[in-house]
């Protein structure tokens, strides 16, 4: 026979785990906009040159790291609200809580260290290596890049404080 399952949280808990999931669901949103709107025309000595996200692929890994991010705080979301409504967890999402919690929170933390490093190593190379008439558009391509990839960092705080407490779940459950 199966142990009983613990007892629930108290309700502040339940509307901290919401938000927590609500918040991580809204800045990956908000970085997978930003991100995915960035592009910026360089003109150097008369030439245009038009230059996407998708050009650099630490980029594209952000962008692949929000929208699976994304998909899974749906998910979670959907879950969250479903027990906070009902006031009944299903035994196997004390599971998906513990491992999708740490997986999904380590690739949107390497998204967010991945776009951190190329904003900054591509900045200063193309700025060096590149005759520019104005760095304006150079320094919005790669602040979009940084709002991106702080925006993924902050979805990463909140993953890894769900994380916990899946943990501490998880262990009341055994």
């Amino acid at each position: 026979m199966a142990p009983p399952p613990p007892p629930p949280p108290p309700i502040t808990l339940k509307v901290l785990l919401l938000l927590l999931r609500i918040f991580t669901a809204v800045f990956l949103v908000i970085a997978l906009i930003v991100l995915s709107i960035n592009s910026v025309t360089i003109v150097s000595q008369g030439n245009a040159l038009k230059f996407h996200f998708k050009d650099v692929y630490a980029y594209r890994y952000m962008l692949s790291a929000a929208v699976i991010g994304l998909v899974y705080a749906v998910i979670q979301l959907f879950f969250t609200i479903s027990q906070f409504a009902t006031g009944i967890k299903n035994p196997f999402n004390y599971q998906l809580d513990f491992y999708g919690d740490k997986v999904i929170s380590y690739l949107v933390a390497t998204g967010s260290a991945a776009g951190f490093g190329v904003s900054k190593d591509l900045k200063d190379a193309f700025i060096a290596l590149v005759v520019l008439d104005s760095t304006d558009p150079v320094d919005k391509f790669f602040s979009r890049g940084y709002a991106s990839a702080s925006l993924l960092l902050f979805a990463f705080i909140c993953l890894a404080v769900l994380s916990v407490f899946s943990s501490l779940a998880i262990a009341k459950q055994t």
